[in-house]
């Protein structure tokens, strides 16, 4: 664990100059101000610009992953071709530390959001409806739902690059736009990026009672995600043991 925490400390340092806490600061303020605006101008009910911030940050999280995962994989291979982590000890700490912190500053940038939505959102004479506990409950929903996706974009930015990285974030965030609606209806818990705009939406109608009790649709999606995302984590330390620093060239 102490080698491990070494590994985080050193990533740390590495990437604090470069776009990547910028992102994370970034997407949550830009977020918030677009839901806000759309809280003055929309006349919905105050329920409804609640359930906007959760869609909008739940199409927008596959993207960003791809750009945050890209930063941290670009370092790595312009330092080197992967040279320096690659020489490690252990290569599966090595990448387990970059998992672990992008993770976690995820989870920063979700926090963060909310916090900024739970503070300014009043401002446009919108009610909270919702206790602060549910609201921090659903965007810890959102977060670790979407935990599989850092995994996949992790192989991507390594193996294939930025431009494969990045333009699968753009398709990732149009699929969960589509699974959000009825199409993704026997689909969503099939495909990673259903995940974070299913949970979120069914969260926030069992917050509002407006469904009371867990479907076998709803289970069924909560199986797969915990088994995906513990099957996908084991698959990456067990590729990147192997992997020798070999990516197409964007």
């Amino acid at each position: 664990m102490i080698e491990l925490w070494y590994y985080v400390k050193s990533d740390f340092f590495k990437l604090r100059n470069s776009s990547f806490f910028w992102a994370h600061i970034l997407f949550p303020i830009s977020g918030v101000a677009l839901v806000l605006l759309y809280a003055v101008f929309a006349a919905v009910s105050d329920i409804n610009k609640i359930a906007v911030f959760f869609q909008i940050f739940a199409i927008a999280y596959p993207f960003v992953i791809s750009i945050v995962c890209e930063i941290t994989a670009g370092q790595e291979i312009r330092a080197g071709h992967c040279q320096n982590i690659l020489a490690l000890r252990s290569r599966a700490k090595a990448i387990l530390s970059k998992f672990l912190l992008l993770i976690v500053a995820g989870l920063f940038a979700i926090l963060f959001s909310m916090v900024l939505f739970i503070a300014l959102l009043p401002v446009t004479g919108t009610k909270l409806i919702l206790p602060i506990f549910s609201l921090i409950l659903l965007a810890l929903i959102l977060w670790s739902s979407n935990i599989l996706l850092y995994v996949l974009y992790i192989v991507l930015a390594f193996r294939f690059g930025r431009t494969v990285c990045i333009g699968m974030g753009v398709v990732g965030s149009l699929l969960a736009a589509l699974l959000q609606t009825g199409l993704g209806t026997g689909l969503w818990f099939v495909l990673p990026y259903g995940f974070g705009v299913r949970f979120t939406d069914f969260a926030l109608r069992f917050a509002l009672r407006v469904l009371p009790v867990i479907s076998a649709e709803l289970k069924l999606g909560m199986g797969l995600c915990a088994g995906m995302t513990i099957l996908f984590i084991a698959i990456l330390l067990l590729w990147f043991s192997r992997y020798e620093g070999k990516y197409t060239n964007d």
